[in-house]
């Protein structure tokens, strides 16, 4: 019964985390819509990986936990200021370009696996949100490591799956997206990413 606790428990905040609208909500539709569903796949590999390395030092590392709170302010301002100029870009550049008679030029699997991966590490909130979580396990369920790994490991195939079904489902649109619609979906993906990242930025001083 424990470990089902641990397992559903795990799934359902998973599910939670990932539907958040936040950058990599907002990139995979932007990049399922644009280059298609393995975009959103890579995307969501490197939103993985980072999270298994948060939880890892979030777990196991109290010195890189007490660095992380000690250096939250600069850091937040610093990927704050960086996605700013992200949601600045992605709005000027909100046109697409036409490419006629050909397929436009897609990015190789790396670059989609980078974005998912630097979009998760520059909001440090992911971070404490995982060493939070880990937090509350401890103190409210008792959860030792293993209860801890089991409950990680359900919400990172809860997260990953719900992500690829997001990629799925922008990308069976993209016979229906004209180069408005999708000059429209970049300039609201850039506001979001311009709006999180002055909430980063800003948001500690007031």
């Amino acid at each position: 019964m424990h470990l089902f606790n641990c397992i559903w428990q795990g799934l359902l905040a998973g599910v939670v985390l990932s539907l958040m609208l936040g950058t990599v909500f907002f990139s995979l539709i932007k990049n399922s819509l644009k280059h298609g569903y393995k975009s959103g796949v890579y995307i969501a590999l490197g939103v993985i990986v980072c999270d298994i390395l948060f939880i890892s030092l979030g777990i196991l590392s109290h010195g890189f936990a007490i660095f992380l709170k000690k250096y939250q302010l600069t850091i937040s301002v610093i990927g704050g200021i960086i996605l700013v100029i992200m949601g600045i870009y992605m709005f000027i550049k909100a046109k697409p370009k036409i490419h006629e008679g050909k397929e436009p030029k897609k990015n190789g699997p790396y670059y989609y696996f980078a974005t998912g991966f630097l979009l998760n590490v520059l909001n440090p909130v992911n971070f404490f949100s995982w060493l939070a979580i880990s937090s509350m396990l401890t103190i409210k369920y008792d959860y030792g490591i293993p209860d801890k790994i089991i409950f990680f490991t359900a919400s990172l195939v809860s997260i990953f799956v719900v992500e690829i079904l997001i990629a799925h489902f922008a990308s069976k649109l993209k016979t229906l997206v004209t180069p408005n619609v999708l000059k429209h979906v970049n300039q609201v993906s850039g506001c979001i990413f311009f709006l999180l990242g002055l909430k980063l930025a800003i948001g500690p001083f007031f």
